[in-house]
């Protein structure tokens, strides 16, 4: 692992990929509470639109097979970091607030720590350590200065569902890290996608037929559209391309950048107004993500 995190290129890519995931949050809940979709309708959009669409952009460039003796990793692979990780996510957001849902995202680079000192005997040390403690502060201290009191109801079934999908995405990030390596982004993404849509199907089937196509608005249709296109699809060919350079705990601190860029369309949008406590939690994230970048294997 020692010529992984030296690609500037990956973590270039990552960052692009978490500020694309990081609008998604604000899609996805307008989606579900203003568009007339159900969690399992927007789990199908996303997960069944992005195999689809990586299976046409398959047809594009160099094909690249999966060996047979690699297709159980490849379903484990999309069960736990697509259908569980995703799925939980999408289905979480539905039940809890965005406060709620993002600050549990920034757990996730905690349990894939963890998973990759057990699985992949990755070193915990002091400064790793010290850099995710830092970048899970800013990012604890970034949402609830900036959406305290909105008054909005939570869940606790939701909560539990995002905290079930970090805890998945972590496993997929450290279990199947050299699976995730031996492939390129559109063959690796069009089989994990394909599994995934198998898997969540007989769930979501019963919601897809119950989608009133006819009454979508436009703008519910265009944040569908980004979700699958955006911040799905090109999200994930971003992602896979540069875990295949990245350490997974690397990979996974990336995951404080998303709360930075909520607050930031926040901001744009008029929804909040700029204090030093945003400078504060920014400057804590990305030194977090500094120190775990530096951090040797």
């Amino acid at each position: 692992m020692e010529n992984l995190n030296k690609d500037w290129r990956a973590h270039v890519a990552m960052l692009l990929a978490m500020v694309l995931f990081g609008l998604m949050a604000t899609f996805s809940k307008d989606v579900l509470t203003r568009g007339g979709i159900t969690g399992p309708q927007l789990v199908a959009f996303r997960v069944m639109g992005a195999a689809i669409l990586f299976w046409l952009g398959s047809l594009v460039v160099p094909q690249q097979h999966i060996e047979r003796r690699d297709m159980v990793k490849v379903a484990g692979a999309g069960f736990f970091g697509f259908a569980l990780a995703q799925g939980g996510y999408i289905v979480g957001l539905s039940y809890t607030s965005p406060i709620n849902a993002t600050i549990e995202l920034t757990t996730m680079p905690i349990f894939t720590l963890i998973l990759s000192s057990i699985l992949l005997h990755e070193r915990i040390t002091p400064r790793r350590a010290l850099g995710i403690i830092m970048g899970f502060t800013g990012a604890v201290l970034l949402i609830l200065r900036t959406t305290a009191g909105d008054g909005r109801p939570t869940d606790y079934r939701g909560d539990l569902l995002i905290l079930v999908s970090q805890v998945g995405y972590a496993f997929y990030l450290t279990h199947y890290s050299s699976v995730i390596r031996k492939y390129d982004a559109y063959t690796f993404n069009k089989w994990t996608f394909t599994f995934a849509s198998l898997m969540i199907l007989p769930v979501v089937l019963p919601h897809i037929v119950q989608i009133d196509w006819s009454g979508m608005s436009l703008k519910t249709a265009s944040e569908i559209t980004y979700i699958v296109a955006g911040a799905t699809f090109l999200t994930f060919l971003l992602v896979v391309w540069s875990q295949r350079r990245l350490l997974p705990t690397t990979v996974s601190v990336y995951n404080y950048v998303q709360p930075f860029v909520a607050v930031v369309a926040s901001m744009a949008m008029g929804l909040a107004t700029p204090q030093w406590m945003h400078a504060a939690a920014a400057a804590l994230i990305f030194t977090g993500v500094w120190l775990v970048v530096r951090g040797k294997s």
